[in-house]
């Protein structure tokens, strides 16, 4: 999926040690779409799923936004990079 070849895109750029920071909406479980912008909005456990089994990276650190309206999606932050070959 375009998720995927975006992120494997990436991975052929950056320099050894390098990593990707990414800061996206959250929803609960699952994910949400939205068909009036097509926006996707996926939970915690699918980006999760999407960076570890399916582009081969790890998340090296994710951190909730702290202060932010309730009535919103949460945002997290995450930090990953590829997975070193074995």
């Amino acid at each position: 999926d375009d998720f995927e070849a975006f992120f494997r895109r990436c991975a052929i750029g950056l320099k050894p040690g390098g990593m990707i920071y990414v800061k996206e909406n959250n929803v609960k479980d699952g994910f949400v779409l939205d068909t009036d912008d097509s926006s996707l909005t996926r939970s915690h456990k699918y980006f999760t799923h999407l960076f570890e089994d399916r582009c081969g990276f790890e998340i090296v650190k994710h951190k909730l936004q702290t202060k932010f309206p309730q009535e919103l999606f949460q945002v997290r932050m995450y930090a990953v990079r590829p997975r070193p070959a074995t």
